[in-house]
């Protein structure tokens, strides 16, 4: 009687725990579209992601990421992910690409927002055709030197004033940044779609008014996290490792 129940206690516990140990799984809906009407091959790939985007000045974190075929579009798809891992003070984004083979065709470039902060469970992504290493002619023609760039666009948010902030970058990849009160300096490098970016900003440290010092700081923080660019014709966005845009700029007239 006594082993009997000591082995429904012991059960009892084992059950207990493992219960504990089982992860909460939920799903998150994602549909996932392109604007160009053409037929992909059938090898191409989906794949999707759910990030950790809280902090600006550091890489996100991929929380869950799942592939799948891509048949046509839109495509619904369903991302599953560990609900204890998700903390409402964070911020998290879904980004999506097509790849065929080790080649990304198509891509998010804005952040979508999910799951916390008042962001729903399920969004709407729709992908930007990326340049195609052999359709891409000539590699100048793909070059960010020595031209005068201004900025409209920094992490999603369509800039509007009458003086848009400008970035110059030379021949050598030295650039300076004028955002309405500061200047800034320093050297980068992009090629092949890879763009490195120095460890700091040299900068003049005038105090004005604070909303242009709030958008220096959001350039300086988008160009801190900036680790690639896509050019079409006179456009140029800066992405993060996610491949999420998070500056746009074109050719200073």
């Amino acid at each position: 009687m006594f082993r009997t129940k000591m082995l429904a206690a012991i059960g009892g516990a084992f059950l207990a725990t493992a219960s504990m140990a089982v992860a909460d799984i939920f799903h998150l809906e994602a549909t996932i579209s392109y604007r160009e009407r053409i037929l992909l091959p059938e090898e191409a790939v989906l794949e999707v992601e759910l990030l950790d985007t809280s902090r600006a000045d550091a890489p996100s974190i991929r929380m869950a990421s799942q592939r799948f075929r891509l048949g046509g579009v839109p495509r619904r798809v369903e991302i599953a992910y560990d609900s204890d891992l998700i903390d409402d003070r964070h911020t998290y984004t879904v980004a999506a690409k097509i790849l065929l083979g080790d080649e990304v065709l198509f891509r998010s470039t804005t952040a979508y927002m999910v799951l916390t902060r008042g962001a729903p469970d399920k969004t709407e992504i729709v992908l930007e055709a990326m340049p195609v290493q052999a359709d891409m002619g000539d590699a100048d023609d793909q070059s960010i030197y020595g031209e005068t760039w201004t900025i409209y666009e920094v992490t999603g948010r369509l800039l509007v004033t009458e003086d848009l902030p400008v970035m110059m970058i030379d021949e050598e990849g030295n650039f300076g940044l004028y955002a309405g009160c500061n200047n800034f300096a320093g050297s980068l490098t992009a090629e092949d779609g890879v763009l490195t970016m120095p460890a700091a900003f040299a900068g003049t440290k005038k105090l004005c008014e604070e909303g242009k010092m709030t958008l220096e700081q959001d350039i300086i923080d988008a160009l801190s996290v900036s680790t690639g660019y896509v050019r079409n014709d006179q456009i140029l966005a800066f992405t993060n490792d996610a491949g999420v845009t998070v500056l746009r700029m074109q050719i200073t007239e």
